[in-house]
């Protein structure tokens, strides 16, 4: 973005430079420089600002016959100084908004992680990109046991910090490359790009170890896993999501605190 706003700064001298006088076109170099300073930030942006006004100075100087005097070429300067960096500030706010809204959009309030509808189109984006290169690919299901006699017993409260400990647990247990998202009530999910079943089994039993350490006490909680792997180039986002849905029921009708594998 910097290469651009440069070519823009360029751009905008050479025409200033070739148009008469009376065409004022100094004011364009606000272009590149609100443009900087949304894409690269308030540094880049005053640094584009200072070589903005060096040039209007210098096309000033040259243009005008008699030169103007120098108080009013300063002054003419400053104005821009000061209408460049109330519309910068501005523009570092609505992009400081825009980030925000933007991750209160894709992630789950109480837990940090992605939520429904973001992990949902990250599964998608694997799944078209293991459509075209066929390379492993696994998803871990897990449902919190007995969660719901947590929220009777000690209340909802108890219950929000139980899934905040199991979120902070899975984002420990599994990598950096690998995404979280919480599914709904104390479902979460994890799919592992670049993970063949093997693996994603040596992740799900990690995990189930990390939350049996952490959540061993006043309520003790322990999680149904069901793992996901070999997925085919045909499998579809619900199909997968479906598939590890059953694989963890299959854990918790066998006993709970259990991990089951199945290949699609």
């Amino acid at each position: 973005m910097l290469a651009l706003g440069a070519g823009a700064t360029a751009a905008i001298y050479v025409a200033n430079a070739l148009t008469p006088a009376a065409v004022k076109l100094g004011l364009f170099y606000l272009v590149p420089v609100l443009f900087v300073t949304w894409y690269d930030g308030l540094a880049w942006g005053t640094a584009f600002a200072v070589i903005a006004m060096a040039l209007r100075l210098q096309t000033e100087m040259v243009e005008v016959t008699p030169p103007s005097p120098l108080g009013i070429l300063i002054f003419n300067q400053a104005s821009f100084a000061v209408v460049a960096g109330v519309t910068m500030f501005a523009f570092r706010y609505m992009h400081r908004t825009q980030v925000l809204l933007q991750v209160l959009a894709e992630h789950d309030q109480l837990t940090q992680v992605l939520n429904a509808r973001s992990f949902t189109d990250r599964l998608a984006g694997e799944l078209r990109r293991n459509r075209r290169y066929g390379r492993p690919l696994s998803l871990l299901y897990l449902d919190l046991d007995d969660f719901k006699r947590v929220n009777d017993t000690q209340g909802h409260q108890t219950g929000d910090a139980v899934l905040r400990l199991a979120a902070d647990a899975i984002r420990r247990a599994v990598r950096q490359a690998d995404v979280v998202g919480r599914l709904g009530g104390d479902e979460f999910a994890v799919l592992l790009p670049e993970t063949d079943g093997d693996l994603a089994y040596a992740a799900a039993d990690r995990l189930a170890a990390e939350l049996r350490t952490l959540l061993d006490g006043s309520p003790t909680v322990t999680a149904s896993i069901g793992v996901v792997s070999s997925i085919g180039r045909d499998a579809d986002t619900d199909g997968v999501l479906r598939r590890a849905d059953l694989a963890m029921y299959d854990a918790k009708r066998s006993g709970k605190n259990r991990i089951v594998r199945v290949a699609m």
